[in-house]
This record gives C-alpha cells, structure tokens and sequence, in this order.
C-alpha cells in the first residue's frame, strides 16, 4: 500500500497540518470543544476558539497542549484524528506516515505519549522532530556545516534559543514562556491598574495589533477596548496608549531578552564569533512583534533577522525532512525513543 505523508506542527495555540499532494491544509487554533460528560469532541480549530467563554457548562473548550506537550490525552487524541482525518480524505486506504514537531525541551514520556496519542488517531507510523532543526532549516540555516548558527523561535507556549552546529544542538535555554505568557500579562496589567477584565481572546489582538518590544519614540496613540468594569460588574469601554502594552509585555520580553543572552554566553569563543558575525534568525508568532531586532541589537550587539514568514518557518522545516527523510535520519528524535512500527513488527 502507498504511504500518505503528513506533516503536523502541532503548537500550543495554533497548529499548522501539510500533505505532499495538496501542501497546506489546515491552519487553525489548537482547541477542542467537547462534550463534558460523554468527553465527545464537537468542534475543532475557530469554531472551537470562539467558543471560549460563551459556551454554556456541558461544553469544555480545551486546548489539548500546554508549553508544547500534551496537556489533556483526550482531547490530543481527538485533535490529531480531526487533523488525519482533514488531510486524509482522499487517501482512507494509504498507510498514514505523520511527522510531528516537539519542543527540544520535551522528555522521552512526552514523546512517548504523543506517539502513542497519533497512533491511536490513525497514524501507521510517527515521526518526531525536535523544534530547533526544523525551524533552523525553514529559515535557511546550514546547520549540517561547521559553523555557529542561532535560532529564536518564540511560538504559543515555548520559547526556545537554540545554537546549532553539525546537524546537532549545541546549547538551548528552553523557556515555558511564549505568546500565551504575553496575553496573561496583557489580561493582568488591565486587571491590576485598572480594575478592568478582558478575555483571553481580546488579550491576543491587542497583542497583535499594538504590541511591540522596544520604545522608538513615535507619537503615543491611544485605542480603544471593550471589557467588564470589575467594581461595577458592567461593561464598559476603556481608552489604553499604545505604550502601556509595551508595559504590560516587558516582564515577558526581558525574561526571554535574558534566555538569548545566557544561550549565547555558553557559547565557545568560535561559535559565539561565528553568530555575532551571522546574527540570529528569529521565528514564531513571538518574533511578529515590534521592536525585537532593535531591542536585541540595543541590548547585547546581536544582529537579529526575522524570518520572511515567522508562522510557518517552522512547517517549512518539517516539509524538508518529511521530503528528505533519509537525509536527516540523525534528526528523527525517537528513532531513540522506541524503534519504528515497522521494526516493531518484524
């Protein structure tokens, strides 16, 4: 039987699935909607999102990941079968080949579980690949060569800093603290200073649309928010500058700030020269807000290069190995895990 490929980048937030015959499918939030008592998945993706807060009590919108590995093995299962059965639809009777990233920081358990977890949501056999390779490949770093490479991927739950060198890694300052740490503290700073609550929903557009990492003196514009007065109980509206998010995200950039820095201090002397002479390339949702090439230059001389496509450097990663796999066979992260189905069978 022919084997029909898939690639996954299975994110805390949002998850990106790929086919060799028809490229990107899906592109979507990582989030199911699902029956509380019988544990029957309803909704996937937006329509499960926008569920958040406005489902009645016998539906649980569940994000099935937390900081990049399984959090609720229900509702994985559920999503990774949603997402097989979306990119399979024409291929019901092909051998399932599903390739999966997963954050460097993740222990053999999790990878176990996650696949366990594809496994049981029909795929023949799983492949794992740590974060770093396929996002240093999707953003065009020669990290097979002798030579100091850096990566910053800031995705949804995970910021990881990786320096790589001869297809392996050299050091990486992982970090359970990412694009879902910036929204808490975007719903925190208005609940602190002004008494004021929004949703997690509200918390990531503002994020979006005015969050940035760096001050560069431009006019401070104000906008416009909608949310819940907490002395009053009521709605109400609520005029916020534009640098107040700045504010409200700096713990969150400092403390990732300080991840890059310490990745680079472990550097030997030759690799460290051969990154400050290449600069970074950075990844990820997190790399979209303002400010991070100037914040990072400012802040320890680093020249820093946002991929042409941060959201899907990573997927453009996995599409490489999924197409080459035996050229990047040292990659497969549980070739050490458990051996193949196949293996196993023989």
């Amino acid at each position: 039987m022919f084997w029909h490929r898939i690639a996954v980048d299975l994110g805390t937030t949002y998850s990106l699935v790929y086919t060799e015959d028809n490229g990107l499918v899906l592109r979507e939030p990582s989030a199911v909607a699902m029956q509380r008592n019988t544990g029957e998945a309803i909704a996937f993706g937006e329509r499960a999102r926008t569920m958040l807060g406005r489902a009645p009590e016998f539906i649980d919108v569940v994000r099935p990941l937390s900081d990049g590995v399984i959090a609720n093995f229900g509702a994985a299962r559920a999503l990774l079968a949603h997402y097989i059965r979306e990119a399979s639809r024409r291929h019901r009777l092909s051998r399932k080949h599903i390739i999966v990233c997963v954050p460097f920081g993740a222990t053999s358990v999790e990878m176990e579980a996650l696949v366990r977890e594809a496994e049981a949501a029909g795929g023949n056999r799983v492949d794992l690949v740590r974060e770093p390779f396929a996002a240093a490949l999707g953003a065009g770093l020669p990290i097979q060569e002798p030579r100091g490479n850096l990566v910053i991927d800031i995705g949804g739950g995970t910021t990881e800093v990786t320096s790589l060198a001869l297809n392996d890694v050299v050091h990486c300052e992982s970090l359970r603290m990412a694009g879902n740490a910036m929204d808490q503290a975007v719903q925190a700073f208005f609940r602190n200073r002004y008494n004021f609550s929004i949703g997690e929903n509200t918390a990531e557009q503002i994020k979006i649309q005015y969050g940035g990492v760096y001050a560069n003196g431009t006019a401070d514009a104000t906008f416009e928010v909608k949310g819940l007065n907490q002395r009053t109980g009521k709605p109400e509206r609520l005029l916020m500058r534009i640098s107040e998010v700045q504010e409200a995200l700096e713990s969150v950039a400092r403390q990732i700030t300080d991840a890059i820095r310490r990745c680079v201090e472990r550097l030997s002397p030759e690799l460290a020269a051969d990154v400050f002479t290449d600069g970074a390339a950075m990844v990820g949702g997190g790399a979209l807000l303002r400010g991070w090439p100037q914040r990072l230059h400012e802040a320890m001389g680093l020249k820093v290069r946002i991929s042409k496509d941060p959201l899907l450097c990573v997927m453009s990663g996995l599409i490489e190995i999924l197409k080459n796999r035996d050229r990047y066979e040292e990659l497969i992260a549980n070739s050490q895990v458990r051996p193949s189905l196949e293996e196993e069978r023989g």
